[in-house]
């Protein structure tokens, strides 16, 4: 029985051992096919085997594009270069009359904003008892004559000293003196306007009382116009008196002025010097007060008239315009802008064989091969 039990115990351990090792020969083989899977995939993609790896993007080269601009060639003219400033217009003289003499108003001869001519009368004083003085002066003149004359016969007949007849000639003249003085009183009694002119102001009214030296009016001559401009520093060399200057008034009138004085003394705050212009103003139609814009006239110049939209930037800033060669290259060329309108611009400095860009000008860079693709566009569309 012993011996029974001794063959049946190895064979029950040789069972156990026997599927134990086919599951850990199993477990390993699983193992080693997974590992080996990883490893072998991993060296496709490392390879480059995998399609995907493989796939590479075409690109398709495409003809660079040569961009598209509008040129033309514009012709030069010659004007005058101008220097354009803001002003304002003023009376040509601000006359204020006032009274020589104390007295009351009786009379009002003249209304404010009307035109009066040189010596027109504007008020009327009380004169008194003047007309009566002047009559009594005049008859002591008559008397200081007549006892002059009567000295003077006496004194060739050696009848009368000297010092009578002397004083007889100091009585003739006091007698004129007085009588002169009475007349001038009795004028300034008439208030008159020395100038042709506005009459501005009226500072006095019927029954008025006024005293010696009181404004009763104010005239202003506005013929000529002045305009009064302000100059910078780095062109007052520029210009002298006598320059003619085209003026614009705000109203669309257009006249000429002739500079006729500059100052010699530059404002401390802004370093510009004040300027004269007369403009001729018949009929004194035109106020003072008004806003003017008016071109000083310099030296003539040879320039081309475009819009100043066609204006460029050089890479540091300084304005200029893009033009193209016969090659149809693009070139960038400073400019000077000599004068300016509401519309255009006059500029100097473009080569006479150039073909001015504009439109486009914003998409090229200088050196750049362009189409032209019109010449024919005016140069301020």
């Amino acid at each position: 029985m012993q011996e029974q039990q001794s063959k049946e115990l190895p064979m029950k351990f040789s069972g156990i051992n026997r599927s134990w090792l086919l599951s850990l020969a199993m477990a390993i083989g699983v193992a080693v096919f997974l590992f080996t899977a990883d490893v072998v995939d991993i060296n496709k993609t490392d390879n480059g085997d995998s399609p995907q790896a493989n796939a590479r993007p075409v690109q398709e080269s495409k003809p660079q594009e040569i961009p598209s601009v509008h040129a033309r060639s514009i012709q030069a003219e010659t004007i005058r270069r101008t220097l354009t400033l803001y002003g304002r217009t003023e009376a040509d003289r601000v006359i204020t009359i006032s009274a020589e003499m104390p007295a009351r108003v009786v009379g009002v001869n003249a209304r404010r904003g009307e035109h009066i001519e040189a010596g027109q009368k504007i008020a009327s004083l009380r004169k008194g008892s003047l007309p009566a003085q002047i009559k009594s002066a005049e008859a002591q003149l008559k008397l200081a004559r007549q006892e002059y004359r009567s000295a003077l016969a006496l004194n060739k007949n050696n009848h009368l000293p000297d010092n009578t007849l002397t004083q007889r000639e100091v009585a003739v003249a006091q007698a004129e003196s007085m009588l002169e003085q009475l007349k001038v009183r009795l004028d300034n009694t008439q208030v008159k306007t020395p100038v042709t002119g506005i009459l501005n102001q009226r500072f006095v009214e019927l029954g008025d009382y006024i005293d010696t030296g009181k404004a009763v009016a104010e005239i202003l001559d506005l013929d000529p116009l002045v305009i009064r401009i302000d100059v910078p520093q780095k062109d007052i060399s520029a210009f002298s008196t006598g320059d003619k200057a085209n003026v614009r008034f705000i109203d669309g009138h257009k006249a000429e002025g002739t500079i006729r004085y500059i100052n010699h003394q530059a404002d401390a705050a802004t370093r510009t010097f004040s300027v004269e212009l007369a403009v001729a103003n018949p009929g004194m139609v035109l106020p003072a007060g008004l806003s003017v814009e008016a071109d000083l006239l310099r030296e003539e110049i040879s320039a081309i008239e475009v819009s100043p939209a066609i204006l460029a930037l050089s890479e540091t800033g300084e304005p200029g315009i893009k033009w193209v060669d016969n090659s149809d290259r693009v070139h960038f060329s400073p400019v000077d802008i000599v004068k300016s309108t509401s519309n255009s611009i006059w500029l100097s400095g473009i080569p006479e064989q150039a073909r001015v860009i504009t439109r486009g000008h914003g998409f090229v860079r200088v050196g750049d091969k362009v189409t032209v693709v019109s010449n024919d566009l005016v140069a301020a569309e």
